[in-house]
Formats: C-alpha cells, structure tokens, sequence
C-alpha cells in the first residue's frame, strides 16, 4: 500500500481542487489518503466522492496550526516561539472539530489582509489590486488565503525571481510582511484531536528552521504532551536528518506516518505519493486507525 496523509487543496492553499487531488493521488498508486487542508474540514466530503469511485480509502484529515514555545537554548535565543503543524488523522467527531477551528479559519482571512497592507506599502503597490490578485488566486475564498497564495503572486508580478524568495524576503517568520496567525497551542490541538477521536501527528520536524538539537527537543515535548506519530522527513532531506527523527521518534515511542505536503503548482517538488518508506521496526499510525 501506499500512503500519503498529508496533502492540500483549494479549500486551502493548495491549487487542485479536493476531486484532482484525489484523482492524482490514485495516479500516483496511492491506495490510502488523507486531505489535510490547513485548519479546514470543508473539502472532506468532496474528497471522500471521488476516492470511493476510485476504491480508495479517504481518512478524516486537518492541519492544525498551533503555537508553541520551545525553551533548552542559550542566552538570548534560551526560548523561541513557534508556528508548528499538527495534524489531526481519522477523527470522528467532524462537528466539534469544524466549530473550534471556525475562529482559525477566520483569522486567516483577516491576517492576508494585514500581509497585503504591509506589501503595498513595502512594494508602492496599489492595495486593493494587490488584495483582490491574492483572493483570486484563492479562489476568492478569504479564508483560504494563505503565504504561498501571496509568494505565487508576487512572483508572478515579477517583484521576486522565485516563490521560495517571497519567503525569504518578505513572508517568512519574522520577515518583513510577517503577520502571526491565531492559534490553539499545541497541548490544545492535541487535546482537541483526541476528543473527537483521533491521532495527532506532528507535521514535518525539521522545517520549522530549527537546530538539530530543538527539532529533538520539539518531538520529545509533542510525545510528553500525549502525541500519537510524527512525520517521516522527506526523502529529499540528508540521511543523517532522517536517521536523527527515527532515532527520537523510537525514543518517546512515537508511531510514524508518511505523507507528501503535496500543494500543487506552487510547490512542484512536492508530488503526491511521494513518500518516504518506513523502517521494519516502524510501526505506521494507520495501523491504529478505525477499521
């Protein structure tokens, strides 16, 4: 089998709608799929169509944008707040989870706002052109926008090279036209997660631009605050990063779970189904999902 959990969609910022990721999801030979739109259940349903024509199984899936204080550096940087991503897998209590997320979905629509402001006056661009560039690029779903919405149209008004250089420049933590999003802490997601019946993961470790050391410190606390898995690193990252996650991740016995971040056009480096292979000793968080 193969398994991807985690990938996007227009219901967030992803640029396939829930039905062509499916689509290109069983392409890619993927048998076992979890749509993880960002703080958004509403493309499940959609998704869930097109899987079963296709006899695949569809699992509940959300990425949860959580903040989350990380503390054992030294001098000035001894503590370092943090966006970290968590994902909630197979729940089941739908309703409860949509209602607390409501609050994060409307912050998202409020906080493209504040990025495009900051923007038009660092770029001399006309707001409401850039605004309304950025919302049709999201579908003209505010609540949609997200950061690679607004790299995508930066570089495609030539004020970048590249997306990535969005980032750098302008959209990254802390970055010029940084804008920090309303967020449940990561206790809270867990927490939320296994009230409505499912599993937490922790999303892709190593790129929250951490130290070796704090990417360990990072697993530990998500196992200590009752994680259930953590996200195998891609495999385009180094072998001796994959080797650290697996060592903390058997360390706090963690369960593993696989996924693409698979985004579409914006980030093509990411393709659905491609997914790291888990270790025999591994054991995959699917294997405690609900039959």
């Amino acid at each position: 089998m193969k398994i991807d959990l985690h990938c996007h969609s227009t219901r967030s910022d992803g640029t396939f709608s829930p039905t062509e990721v499916v689509n290109r999801a069983h392409s890619a030979g993927v048998t076992v799929l979890a749509l993880t739109d960002h703080d958004t259940l509403l493309g499940i349903d959609e998704a869930r169509i097109a899987a079963k024509s296709h006899n695949m199984q569809l699992i509940n899936g959300v990425e949860i944008s959580c903040e989350h204080t990380l503390s054992g550096g030294y001098g000035k940087n001894k503590s370092t707040t943090k966006i970290i991503h968590v994902l909630g897998l197979d729940f089941t209590d739908r309703a409860r989870m949509h209602e607390t997320l409501q609050h994060l979905q409307d912050s998202r629509a409020t906080r493209g706002q504040r990025i495009a402001e900051k923007l038009s006056e660092l770029l001399a661009i006309d707001y409401d052109e850039l605004w309304q560039q950025i919302l049709t690029k999201a579908g003209n779903n505010p609540q949609a926008v997200g950061r690679a919405h607004i790299g995508q149209v930066l570089f495609e008004r030539g004020e970048v090279k590249t997306v990535q250089k969005a980032f750098d420049k302008y959209l990254a933590d802390n970055k010029a036209a940084y804008v920090a999003i309303d967020a449940l802490s990561m206790a809270d997601a867990i927490e939320l997660i296994h009230a409505c019946g499912g599993r937490a993961v922790l999303a892709h470790a190593t790129r929250y631009q951490l130290s070796a050391t704090r990417v360990r410190k990072l697993i530990e606390e998500f196992a200590a605050l009752g994680g259930d898995g953590c996200e195998l690193p891609a495999d385009s990252e180094p072998t001796s990063t994959r080797r650290m996650v697996d060592r903390s991740i058997a360390e706090h016995g963690l369960a593993v779970s696989t996924g693409s971040d698979f985004h579409g056009s914006t980030m093509p480096w990411r393709r659905i189904g491609d997914v790291p292979t888990i270790s025999s000793e591994q054991q995959g968080i699917w294997q405690s999902f609900t039959p």
